[in-house]
C-alpha cells in the first residue's frame, strides 16, 4: 500500500461523519398511502425488516438493490436515496478527496458512502485493513467515540465494521463504517445519520451490510 495515499485518505475520512415510535401498529394508527403500505403494515413489527419495509418517524421506507462502484457490489438501500449533488457534497465534505459515491436521503441526514481504497488486500485480511485505517482515524480525530467492532460473514466473505459517534456539521452522527475485499481491492462503506436517529436505522444499517453481494464474472 502507498502510505502517503493512504495516510491522504484517512486525513480526508474525518470529513464523513427525530424520529418518534409509533405508538400503535394497529391498522387504524397507518395511514395507508398504496398497496406496499397496507402489506407492510400487516407484517407484526418485530418481523420488520428493509425487505418487508419498515416504519421510521411515522413515514415508510422501502428498500430496493441497487449497484456501488461501477456495478462491482450490489447493495438493500433506501428507494429514496439519490445521488447528493456536487454543490451539497462540497459542503457537507469539503476535501477533493471526498468519497466518489455519496447517497442520501430527501432530508440530507441519513447517508451512505461508498469508495474504494488504495491498495490491496485478502478476504481474511480485512479485519487488519479496518484495524489499522481506524486506529488512525482516531488519532487524527479525536472527537471520534468508538462504540463497538466486529466481522460479519455474508457468503464466504468477511465484512468487518466498526460502530462510532462523532461531532459533525449538522450534529453528532452515529456511523457504521465497513470494509471489504473484492478482487484483491478493499472498499469502504459508512452508512450514517444523526444519533437520535440510531434507535430506528442501526437495526436496518447493519441489514444493509449483510445484504451486500459481489458481482462475480463482470467481463
Amino acid at each position: 500500500m502507498k502510505r502517503e495515499f493512504f495516510d491522504e485518505q484517512i486525513l480526508d475520512l474525518r470529513n464523513q461523519q427525530e424520529g418518534e415510535e409509533a405508538k400503535s401498529h394497529s391498522l387504524s394508527d397507518v395511514s395507508i398511502e398504496n398497496e406496499n403500505d397496507l402489506y407492510a403494515s400487516q407484517v407484526p413489527p418485530e418481523e420488520r425488516n428493509i425487505y418487508t419495509g419498515i416504519r421510521i418517524d411515522g413515514k415508510w421506507i422501502y428498500f430496493e438493490r441497487r449497484f456501488l462502484w461501477e456495478e462491482a457490489i450490489s447493495i438493500m438501500l433506501p428507494k429514496s436515496f439519490h445521488s447528493m449533488s456536487l454543490e451539497e457534497a462540497r459542503i457537507k465534505y469539503p476535501s477533493e478527496h471526498r468519497p466518489q459515491c455519496i447517497l442520501t436521503d430527501p432530508s440530507g441526514s441519513v447517508n451512505l458512502l461508498f469508495q474504494q481504497m488504495i491498495g490491496t488486500v485478502t478476504n481474511e485480511g480485512i479485519e487488519d485493513f479496518r484495524n489499522q485505517a481506524f486506529g488512525m482515524m482516531k488519532r487524527i480525530n479525536q472527537g471520534i467515540k468508538p462504540k463497538e467492532q466486529g466481522v460479519v460473514e455474508v457468503e464466504g466473505k468477511h465484512i468487518a465494521y466498526v460502530e462510532f459517534s462523532n461531532p459533525a456539521m449538522d450534529g453528532k452522527l452515529y456511523n457504521l463504517m465497513f470494509f471489504l475485499e473484492a478482487e484483491g481491492i478493499p472498499y469502504m462503506g459508512t452508512f450514517n445519520c444523526r444519533t437520535k436517529g440510531m434507535k430506528y436505522w442501526r437495526t436496518a444499517a447493519f441489514e444493509m451490510v449483510r445484504s451486500i453481494e459481489i458481482v462475480q464474472n463482470r467481463n
